[in-house]
C-alpha cells in the first residue's frame, strides 16, 4: 500500500521550493489541490497527481461582443 500524501521531499521536487508558501503558490498555478497543515507544512494527496481531476485553465482573453 502507497502512502496517501506525497512527501516533503516529492513536493519540494515538483515545486523547486522549500518555503510551503512559494510551494502553494506553484501547485495552484500547476492545478494541483494542495493545503496548508496545522504545522504549516504542505499537503498533497497523491491521488490529485495520480488522477488528476482537472486541468489548469489557461488565461482566455476577454473578448467584446461586436455591434452591427
Amino acid at each position: 500500500m502507497t502512502d496517501l500524501a506525497l512527501s516533503d521531499i516529492e513536493i519540494h521536487e515538483i515545486t523547486g521550493y522549500a518555503r510551503p508558501t512559494k510551494q502553494l503558490e506553484v501547485l495552484k498555478s500547476l492545478g494541483i489541490p494542495a493545503r496548508r497543515r496545522p504545522d504549516n507544512s504542505v499537503l498533497v494527496l497523491r491521488m490529485h497527481m495520480v488522477h488528476p481531476t482537472t486541468v489548469a485553465a489557461a488565461d482566455e482573453p476577454k473578448l467584446k461582443p461586436i455591434r452591427k
